[in-house]
């Protein structure tokens, strides 16, 4: 198993024959305490970044606007009883003046303390009726499923914690966990609201599992190889406008399954619209209505990470992974931390990106009904993705039969780093460009002929809106 070239060199450094040990402390030294110190705090950055997006759509004040002065009162009274209170007074309103403060107060950094006093104080108990071990077990299985693929995902040209040739199918393998967390706490609650919001994420889970594996089987089939990293690699343009050679440009079908993607992994994080397994106007919280304190917290940490690991799986298969839009040629001629620094840095701000835009999603559409989630996915997302997929493999054949000689059907890429050249397809411009245009000129028709059949409004909307 390759555990990465910075494990193996540290590893290497701490003992020549890399003896157990050695191997141990570089996973713990390189991955563990890194990715915890990441992912420790991705519900309170998640919950900063909701309370911004949604008090900035609401223009409103709140939670969003707290700052650090009743944390500084506190600390002040207790550590400096033998002072008087106006001196206390004067202490506190100095430090509040200083402009960490007022830059605390601006992120909203005292709701964040005082949300994390309130999940550490609360008390943590187990319902009468539950099954203690599957009820205790349940939130530990959710943060695994949502940690454990970020495992496989390249953060930079050195930073991949598992580089295996077969990258994508774990990342779809284990992320199943997830479904296994969410029947557990549900049936584990002993509480026949929780057991139904359990049925509804477990069937609504593995219904979207569907579009999110052949998503990810059309940029496999486009790419050739399973491995993420090589993926990477494919996605490299070796000219200054290095965003072309992103997957979502090279053809329509990618676009397509890029957009399937995003919505097939917003059901899977149970976020709005999709979020019918809590349904707080129907199951009080749904499979989480029993569980309070840190056991509640780490079901919003496993949320807040596997919305930041559909992000970066969008950006890993569709966006160019960590490679920068622009001038990517070089920056990978620049020193390897340097390089490393900046890579890791872009992957985080494109999956940031697209946490904003789900955040923004929730605060803006209303909730679908059960009915609405399930048809969307077995009867629009999954045959959408059959099609793409068909287009794909159509737009591999014919850029394969165009040339005048087999062998000239594919060409060798630039080499991407220390990743060997991938394989390409020959369309030329001619080939890209009736790649776009066929496509979209039939999806133009499609629409033309659904709206002379439905009008402009389709007839399930018009039902839900109550439009004459």
């Amino acid at each position: 198993m390759n555990l990465g070239p910075a494990v193996d060199a540290l590893s290497l450094w701490l003992s020549a024959e890399q003896a157990w040990w050695a191997v141990a402390i570089s996973v713990i030294a390189i991955w563990v305490l890194p990715v915890a110190a990441v992912v420790l705090p991705i519900a309170g950055l998640g919950q900063i970044i909701e309370r911004k997006v949604a008090a900035a759509m609401q223009r409103r004040h709140g939670p969003n606007t707290v700052g650090l002065d009743g944390v500084l009162r506190l600390v002040v009274r207790l550590a400096l009883p033998f002072i008087s209170r106006a001196s206390q007074d004067r202490l506190i309103t100095r430090l509040g003046a200083l402009p960490g403060m007022a830059l605390a107060r601006t992120l909203g950094l005292g709701q964040l303390a005082a949300d994390g006093v309130k999940m550490l104080g609360k008390e943590d108990f187990v319902p009468a009726g539950a099954d203690g071990l599957v009820f205790r077990l349940a939130p530990y299985l959710a943060l695994m499923g949502a940690f454990l693929p970020f495992a496989a995902i390249p953060f930079a040209q050195n930073v991949v914690a598992l580089e295996v040739p077969v990258a994508s199918l774990y990342v779809a393998a284990v992320g199943g966990i997830t479904v296994m967390a969410l029947l557990m706490a549900g049936w584990g609650s002993g509480n026949k609201f929780s057991l139904l919001g359990g049925m509804r994420a477990v069937a609504q889970v593995v219904s979207y599992e569907i579009p999110v594996g052949l998503a990810i089987a059309g940029v496999v089939l486009w790419c050739g190889t399973m491995d993420l990293h090589r993926i990477v690699a494919h996605q490299y343009n070796a000219e200054w406008y290095s965003f072309l050679g992103w997957n979502i440009f090279q053809s329509p079908f990618l676009f397509l399954l890029a957009c399937i993607l995003f919505f097939a992994g917003l059901a899977e994080c149970q976020r709005t619209p999709f979020d019918m397994a809590e349904a707080e106007s129907e199951l009080v919280s749904g499979f989480n209505t029993e569980y309070s304190g840190l056991r509640w917290g780490m079901f919003a940490m496993a949320e807040y990470s596997e919305m930041c690991l559909v992000g970066a799986i969008l950006a890993t298969l569709f966006l160019g992974g960590y490679q920068s839009p622009i001038a990517e040629n070089w920056i990978i001629t620049l020193p390897v931390w340097l390089e490393t620094v900046i890579h890791v840095g872009i992957l985080l701000a494109k999956f940031t990106a697209v946490l904003v835009v789900m955040v923004w999603i929730r605060w803006t559409l209303p909730r679908f009904r059960v009915d609405q989630v399930m048809r969307l996915c077995w009867l629009t997302l999954v045959p959408l993705c059959l099609v793409a997929l068909f287009g794909l493999a159509l737009t591999m054949v014919v850029g394969g039969l165009a040339a005048a000689k087999p062998e000239d059907a594919t060409f060798l890429g630039a080499a991407y780093g220390r990743l060997p050249a991938m394989l390409h397809l020959k369309l030329g411009v001619l080939g890209h460009a009736l790649a776009w245009v066929i496509p979209v000129l039939i999806a133009a028709v499609l629409v033309l002929l659904a709206r002379r059949k439905y009008g402009q409004q389709h007839p399930a909307l018009k039902q839900l809106t109550g439009a004459a």
